[in-house]
């Protein structure tokens, strides 16, 4: 499949480099196969758009890391929130009151 005029050169040398497998479900590429590239650690959480950084998966396999990728990118990003009001909070002396209701004193 490599050696296909019609390959673009970085998916050939992917797909040469993981030996015509999938990393994601461990199966072979077989001609005819949607074929997409995608970032290991992905961009949003500090991944490089380099070489060393990418990989060839199945579209269907792609499709499915993509969702779980934005599962932990979203959870991330609440931790990092959660994490933003907690530093806030510590400068202040607060209590919950009676009512739930957060009470901010000086």
């Amino acid at each position: 499949m490599g050696r296909s005029p019609d390959m673009p050169s970085r998916k050939a040398s992917l797909l040469k480099r993981q030996k015509g497998i999938c990393p994601w479900c461990c199966r072979h590429f077989r001609e005819g196969d949607v074929l997409e590239t995608d970032h290991n650690i992905p961009r949003a959480l500090g991944g490089k758009d380099e070489y060393n950084n990418l990989q060839l998966l199945h579209g269907h396999c792609h499709d499915d890391k993509t969702a779980l990728d934005l599962v932990f990118i979203r959870n991330q990003r609440f931790m990092k929130y959660m994490d933003n009001i907690n530093q806030t909070l510590a400068k202040y002396n607060w209590f919950w009151d009676e009512n739930d209701l957060l009470i901010i004193t000086s």
